[in-house]
């Protein structure tokens, strides 16, 4: 039996690396809110999904206890962007901001760690590039992975040797959860313009990298953030 590699949040990026652990030989177990994505892309690769929704942690904890024993890896998909000033900004939204992109992470990991453990496993978390580059509007989103690249690190250090807890954070990449931004072509082909490497991000860009980043190839890579960004968190765009 394939060991199994629990995706949360299997949206646009999550998907693809549904995908890609599938053909590494890995069974996906996929986590969501959407019963009708969840069974078309079970159906699609071939395998099983619960249905929960990360800010609701009974659901969360009981679909998780419906993949099994044999789980290898987790990637932690799950997110929200909240963009606004400050002063516009409200603390339910900085509180609900942290259970999507942090807390439900947290209690991803408590559920499952056991069993990653025994199997030496791996655990994939995601940021976003606005925690290393600061951006306007961007506090409550920026809050929240902020803690999730903290959490990174504490786990690694915590669950070292028996398992590499990785952080991948995007710059934006096209999604259902970016459609109404990146629909409005002159705003994209200005955020484009921003990044060294002049495009939106693909969610295969990240899921290669997160297929290697899960899986057994990678035994010596924990504690770290990755920016897929196009360059933006590192690199002055030339003029």
């Amino acid at each position: 039996m394939s060991k199994k590699i629990v995706i949360i949040g299997p949206g646009s990026i999550g998907s693809s690396i549904a995908k890609e652990v599938k053909d590494d030989g890995f069974e996906p177990f996929l986590v969501g809110r959407n019963f009708s994505a969840l069974k078309k892309l079970s159906e699609e690769i071939g395998c099983k999904f619960a249905k929960a929704d990360v800010n609701n942690s009974d659901e969360l904890v009981k679909a998780l206890g419906e993949c099994g024993d044999d789980v290898y890896g987790l990637a932690y998909c799950a997110g929200s962007i909240n963009l606004k000033p400050l002063s516009l900004a409200h603390e339910i939204e900085y509180i609900d901001s942290f259970k999507v992109n942090a807390l439900g992470a947290i209690i991803a990991v408590k559920t499952l760690i056991k069993n990653i453990i025994e199997q030496n496993g791996s655990i994939l978390l995601f940021s976003t590039v606005a925690v290393k580059q600061g951006f306007t509007n961007h506090t409550i989103v920026s809050t929240a992975k902020g803690a999730v690249e903290a959490l990174t690190l504490s786990l690694a250090a915590e669950f070292s040797p028996k398992v590499r807890v990785n952080c991948i954070a995007p710059s934006l990449t096209e999604s259902e959860m970016t459609k109404s931004m990146l629909s409005n072509q002159n705003l994209k082909k200005a955020i484009e313009s921003m990044h060294p490497i002049p495009k939106i991000g693909q969610a295969e860009d990240h899921a290669k990298l997160a297929s290697f980043l899960l899986g057994q190839s990678n035994n010596w890579i924990t504690g770290q953030v990755f920016h897929v960004d196009g360059g933006r968190s590192s690199l002055r765009k030339k003029d």
